[in-house]
């Protein structure tokens, strides 16, 4: 049985001038499915990337169309399928800008470990704490960002 599971899918967009760049967090919700049934995989996966589409329509209508006019283009820069540094990213709405750490993993692209922590260092302890982040073998440096929150 596949569990529910959160995602955290963190993208970057850009705009037409050469400082239009933007990041979106997006929190969605896959749910449970049967291992041994590929098409309730297959509607679990296409659940979750529905939310996640809705969400990215959301943030474009609502919040990036007021701060920045015209056409920009998404692309997926990372993705995280596993509790993320801190407890600001699991709970709530969001909503709200968050200043997030980032750092890729041994998988390579798209598979980052990502979160809240006040400096490098902490964010750098507390992975290295938690089991499931640390199997991902992430290697520093880590990138701060400042990205747009959703769930």
């Amino acid at each position: 049985m596949g569990i529910p599971l959160d995602i955290f899918s963190l993208y970057r967009l850009s705009g037409e001038g050469a400082n239009c760049r933007h990041h979106l967090l997006l929190r969605v919700g896959r749910p449970a499915f049967s291992n041994a049934d590929e098409r309730d995989y297959t509607r679990a996966t296409e659940a979750a990337d529905g939310k996640a589409r809705a969400l990215l329509e959301q943030y474009e209508a609502e919040v990036l169309a007021a701060e920045c006019a015209g056409r920009h283009a998404a692309e997926l820069a990372g993705e995280l399928q596993s509790r993320p540094v801190g407890d600001e990213l699991g709970e709530g709405r969001g909503g709200r800008y968050v200043e997030l750490w980032v750092a890729g993993t041994r998988f390579g692209r798209p598979w980052v470990v990502m979160g809240t922590a006040g400096t490098e260092a902490e964010f750098w302890r507390a992975v290295e704490e938690d089991e499931d982040l640390s199997r991902l073998s992430p290697s520093p440096p880590a990138e701060k960002l400042r990205a747009y929150f959703l769930a």
